[in-house]
């Protein structure tokens, strides 16, 4: 669904674009670590600490984990 408007992601752009490097990159660190709170919260409670981390991985990143971990 595309319903942003040229305008609206210009400014948001530029509004983005105007914090530093650090804040933008501390902006993706949040998110991350945010999304990863929520696989988390919705996994199942019975899986190994390695079955946790292949479940997250796969979750965040829509691949199946690879073998060579």
């Amino acid at each position: 669904m595309e319903d942003t408007t040229p305008e609206i992601k210009r400014k948001f752009y530029e509004i983005l674009m105007s914090r530093t490097e650090e804040e933008r990159f501390l902006m993706c660190a949040e998110m991350y670590e945010s999304a990863r709170e929520i696989i988390v919260s919705e996994m199942p409670k019975d899986l190994t600490e390695n079955d946790c981390k292949k479940y997250v991985y796969e979750k965040i990143h829509h691949e199946t984990f690879p073998n060579e971990f």
